[in-house]
């Protein structure tokens, strides 16, 4: 009998010392909010907005399967958010380091999560600590707007500048293209990101970035289901939001009308409220597209004043393995060049992810002439191949081809995936 009191003592103690192993030196950590998450879905939200007082910073904890998280959202009673906009590797039962610490406390509404997509599956338990402040504090009424993924989002107010909805039909079949890379089939357009739309409501976030350029107009594309979206936002560089449209039906294999910025600009993210149709046809398959700003790619354009010059092209993913047009082993992809303003001097190949064996290019111009560039060359991640001169100084690019493949073996490589190779674009 002793011995099961004793037993059941330490079992006790090791509960409390989990419990309180945030508290150190007069810290105290306190759980607000748990979520079971599915790691195929890509992104969650914990809503917290029931935790009594003030907090002065957030941790997250793992406690499943590994994780890898992209970037954390904290919302807070006050309508203002922090973006943890870093990659946070959490392996089952670590915690991250305190986000957005401060001396003041804050109320917490929820914290949105974006971890990426693991199609391996697997489950994760998300646990939202907050370092306590004023235990007793109260939330005013009226001041806390909690973020929850069950609820979908509200309609802007009067002031909002929401755009109508229109939609066109569309071929029934994925972009095959990668994030930030103009698109051959879709004139030139930019592919920022593509999503899968459960039955539930879901929020999503498509980073973008400045580094790829700047846009005057943006549109979605869906697939395999309808859907209803309750709000499309565009987040500025500079932190100004701009709500597009609201509470519009799109019907699979549509994609909608262009939707206009405010001016030119630099995006930051872009931010999606929806939910898919519940039917027997499956999730459906949402793609958000850009489209340049006048003039970005234009010699004397703005585009050069970023990058030292330089402009994206297009992308693709480089194989392991492959046998085509005779040469056995390489992967061969065509990369469709959109506007072509002046025409180009110079090309140059980056390698993202892992190293390539980059075996041919092949410029295809306007004009119809080729140039057929040898390299048989391994090209690091992380690394460029290039500059290469064109021939005839500037030249308008219809297409560039490219011999290459994924080294199988590569410790520096980032994950298990393909390389990912990006050809840029010089006046």
């Amino acid at each position: 009998m002793f011995r099961r009191l004793f037993v059941a003592f330490l079992a006790m103690a090791a509960a409390g010392i989990v419990a309180t192993a945030d508290a150190q030196q007069g810290e105290n950590w306190v759980l607000l909010g748990t979520k079971d998450v599915d790691l195929r879905a890509g992104s969650d939200t914990v809503d917290v907005s029931k935790a009594r007082g003030d907090y002065r910073a957030i941790r997250i904890r793992n406690t499943g399967d590994d994780i890898v998280i992209n970037k954390a959202r904290v919302v807070y009673g006050d309508n203002s958010a922090h973006v943890e906009d870093r990659t946070i590797t959490l392996l089952g039962g670590e915690r991250s380091r305190p986000i957005d610490p401060r001396n003041d406390g804050k109320f917490v509404d929820a914290v949105a999560i974006n971890y990426g997509a693991n199609a391996k599956g697997g489950t994760a338990t998300i646990q939202v600590w907050g370092l306590q402040g004023n235990a007793r504090a109260t939330r005013t009424a009226g001041a806390s707007t909690p973020m929850t993924p069950s609820a979908p989002a509200a309609a802007p107010k009067a002031a909002d500048t929401t755009q109508p909805v229109k939609v066109a039909p569309t071929p029934p079949v994925a972009t095959n293209a990668n994030a930030g890379v103009p698109v051959a089939s879709a004139g030139g357009d930019v592919l920022f990101g593509t999503q899968s739309v459960g039955f539930g409501v879901d929020r999503d976030v498509i980073r973008v970035g400045a580094e790829i350029g700047k846009f005057d107009k943006i549109r979605l594309r869906v697939l395999d289901n309808d859907i209803f979206l309750t709000e499309l936002k565009v987040i500025y560089s500079n932190g100004e939001p701009d709500t597009l449209a609201v509470n519009a039906d799109i019907k699979q294999n549509n994609r909608t009308n262009w939707f206009n910025l405010k001016g030119d600009r630099f995006i930051k993210e872009i931010q999606l409220g929806y939910r898919s149709r519940p039917n027997f046809k499956g999730q459906a398959h949402v793609e958000v597209f850009g489209q340049y700003a006048e003039g970005w790619l234009a010699p004397t354009g703005e585009g050069r004043k970023f990058n030292q010059g330089w402009v994206l092209l297009g992308a693709q993913t480089a194989d392991f393995f492959k046998i085509t047009s005779g040469k056995a082993g390489f992967d061969r992809d065509v990369i469709s060049v959109g506007r072509n303003e002046g025409g180009f001097k110079k090309i140059r190949v980056q390698v993202r992810d892992r190293a390539i064996t980059l075996n041919e290019l092949r410029v295809v111009y306007a004009s119809g002439q080729e140039d057929i560039i040898p390299v048989k060359s391994k090209v690091e991640a992380g690394s460029t191949y290039g500059p290469i001169d064109l021939k005839g100084g500037n030249r308008a690019i219809k297409e560039i081809s490219a011999y290459y493949r994924s080294r199988i073996f590569d410790k520096n490589a980032t994950g298990r995936g393909k390389a990912v190779v990006e050809v840029w674009g010089q006046h």
